[in-house]
């Protein structure tokens, strides 16, 4: 098998051995990977235990206001007395024939 200039064979293919690029995706086996470097007798890799997953704190949603906060403020005499004027309830009287 002929492998890409300046390569290294992994699991995935062969990769650049100074950028990490892959050069040409292909599957190699782990006792090819060990005689291209020159391994002769291959050991068993134990992979490290994976330490216990943290608990996930969630913060409680904050629930946003989409609307205007009402105002106080005090009512005029002025708005008083024109909502307490008959065109506000009865328009139709206004309306002159």
């Amino acid at each position: 098998m002929s492998a890409p200039k300046n390569a290294i064979p992994t699991p995935n293919g062969w990769i650049h051995e100074k950028t990490g690029e892959l050069l040409k995706s292909q599957k190699l086996t782990s006792t090819f990977i060990a005689a291209w470097h020159g391994v002769t007798e291959l050991t068993e890799v134990v992979p490290a235990p994976t330490p216990a997953p943290k608990p996930r704190v969630t913060k409680p949603k904050v629930q946003t206001l989409r609307e205007a906060p009402a105002a106080e403020r005090e009512v005029q005499e002025e708005e008083k007395s024109w909502h307490d004027s008959p065109a506000v309830f009865a328009p139709q009287e206004l309306k002159e024939d």
